[in-house]
């Protein structure tokens, strides 16, 4: 129960970013000392840093977690963002897909398009592999395994090469103020190379991600041409939004 309780209270930081003592006492009906025992524990492992009353996600942690979650987190909301996503792509457009799991969403509803694909990410040069009318084409680079994509000056010099008619990026945080960003800066050259290479940006982003600035900025957020999230993002967040982007909800 202990080792169950904790993976909950990570969790629950991964989505939300902060949690009270008093909601984590609430949810599992025990003590104060319990939980406190518990954050304790997470803050020595690095997950987690205790504040008043409560504690918030490490940056690092959040990152190494939720890429395992992605694939099992928001599944519905991605689907709908990555279904609305490729109904926005036509026949005959050169498409660049980021990494990401909501990206992989989008590849999955391009599969009927008569169109050709560029990406670093292959997962989503695989989900595409049996669809013979789709032209591929990978970026060569230095192999990150978590994620599985391609990155490095390799990677970066491919896309000064390329020419799309559309970019699905995907992003670790949307905000006003901090723009789009990303956690590692080793992921970001090859994304804003991405960016200097298309007609149109698009950034798929579920709910989670809105609000969040992480470590490296690539594009301010005016700059990118549509942002598609899922409704179960806040009112008061996606009108901040649209101030600054076109916000099309999924």
């Amino acid at each position: 129960m202990q080792a169950k309780r904790r993976k909950i209270i990570i969790d629950f930081l991964a989505e939300h970013g902060f949690v009270s003592v008093a909601e984590l006492c609430q949810l599992f009906s025990v003590s104060e000392m319990t939980i406190r025992r518990d954050l304790s524990e997470l803050e020595k492992q690095g997950l987690l840093q205790r504040t008043h009353g409560g504690a918030t996600i490490t940056e690092s942690a959040f990152f190494q977690i939720s890429f395992k979650a992605k694939l099992t987190q928001f599944v519905e909301e991605k689907e709908r963002i990555g279904q609305v996503a490729a109904e926005m792509v036509r026949d005959g457009d050169a498409v660049i897909l980021d990494s990401g799991s909501t990206t992989t969403q989008v590849a999955k509803h391009l599969r009927d398009k008569r169109i050709t694909v560029v990406t670093n990410t292959l997962n989503i040069a695989y989900e595409l592999l049996d669809c013979p009318q789709i032209e591929i084409h990978v970026a060569g680079g230095l192999l990150k395994r978590l994620p599985v994509n391609l990155v490095g000056p390799q990677t970066t010099a491919f896309f000064k090469e390329v020419r799309a008619d559309k970019l699905f990026l995907g992003v670790e945080g949307v905000d006003v103020n901090g723009g789009l960003t990303v956690a590692d800066v080793i992921e970001a050259p090859a994304k804003q190379a991405m960016i200097n290479c298309a007609e149109q940006i698009i950034v798929v982003a579920d709910h989670s991600k809105l609000g969040r600035n992480t470590l490296s900025t690539i594009l301010p957020l005016a700059e990118a041409d549509f942002l598609i999230t899922g409704k179960e993002a806040a009112v008061e967040t996606v009108e901040r939004l649209r101030e600054h982007i076109k916000v099309i909800i999924a």
